[in-house]
């Protein structure tokens, strides 16, 4: 194969693009864009061999559609849900994502979520920064002890287990996909203190917090529903740090506002960005991060060194790891 042209849409780390440059296995010609307007987008993809998108980047049926040499589109990331997968199929173009790469980031931003919800660390700190002295204001919540339903237990959700059986809470979990603990082998020596649970209701009346860990897809669209979130242990907590549109943001409130849950933590949003001025930012209950779950100089590395070494594969010796269709 001669040059091989590669978009990538929307940045990625260097280190992933040195290796992209330096590889003698094959000779791709990089097109860096730190971001891509969709405009832009459709005047210029159909001269590219590959493509690497992050999540700024939505490929969506009619941009697939002009892909007239496109032979590989790789999500650096985990989430394809801005990535039609299913017109990728129609072409038969192969999507990649790097799943694990970003897990360990996302799952202690998980945690971290955790500890900002429970001691009101945000307006704590910016009480003080407004010059006001609140202590009688902020008075928190200990995890330990408390349950944490994890719901959703790939390599994030696992990862999110461990922590926080180490911070001695009381974990259960809950996936579709997995029917016994011996799908579950890294967990199996924390017996005492994980229990899978056998559907998601139960983990909705017992868990204290709830995290979510789980695609966006249609089966999961507004998944915590007001329904859902009225199935909840009274006074209990929630996280999600996994898609926005997972939960439906108006019923999240409305049960905050309602006392059925006492808070709430946001990574993500159904929106993104979302619409400004949002009521779930100035929500005295709800802490709100800007999607960082991946966001650490440590993932982002890996994140690109994954992406480029599973194009460098797929183009000098035909692997398929990471193809998701």
């Amino acid at each position: 194969m001669g040059t091989i042209k590669v978009l990538v849409a929307d940045g990625m780390d260097k280190s992933g693009l040195e290796i992209l440059k330096n590889t003698k296995a094959a000779q791709f010609e990089l097109d860096v864009r730190s971001a891509t307007p969709v405009d832009d987008l459709k005047k210029i993809i159909g001269g590219y061999d590959a493509i690497i998108v992050r999540s700024a980047t939505t490929l969506t049926a009619e941009l697939i559609g002009l892909c007239t040499s496109m032979k590989l589109i790789v999500r650096a990331g985990a989430g394809v849900d801005n990535i039609d997968v299913k017109a990728a199929s129609a072409k038969k173009i192969p999507v990649m994502n790097t799943a694990s790469a970003n897990s360990l980031a996302a799952a202690e931003q998980t945690i971290a979520l955790l500890f900002g919800m429970f001691r009101q660390v945000a307006p704590a700190a910016q009480s003080l920064k407004e010059g006001r002295w609140d202590r009688n204001l902020f008075k928190g919540y200990e995890v330990t002890g408390k349950t944490l339903g994890v719901v959703g237990l790939g390599n994030i959700g696992r990862l999110v287990v461990e922590r926080a059986i180490g911070l001695k809470m009381k974990v259960i979990g809950f996936d579709p996909m997995i029917k016994s603990m011996s799908q579950l082998p890294s967990l199996g020596k924390f017996d005492e203190s994980f229990k899978l649970m056998s559907t998601l209701d139960e983990v909705c009346k017992t868990a204290d917090v709830i995290t979510l860990h789980i695609p966006k897809v249609a089966e999961t669209a507004n998944l915590f529903n007001s329904d859902r979130l009225g199935s909840m242990k009274k006074g209990s907590f929630l996280i999600n740090c996994s898609r926005g549109g997972i939960v439906d943001e108006k019923a999240l409130i409305a049960a905050l506002d309602s006392g059925q849950l006492a808070g709430a933590a946001l990574d993500v949003f159904e929106k993104e960005p979302p619409p400004f001025p949002n009521p779930l930012f100035t929500h005295a209950k709800i802490l709100c991060a800007p999607h960082l779950g991946a966001s650490t100089f440590e993932a982002q590395t890996r994140v690109a060194l994954t992406a480029a070494e599973q194009m460098i594969g797929f183009f000098s010796k035909g692997d398929r790891t990471g193809v998701v269709n």
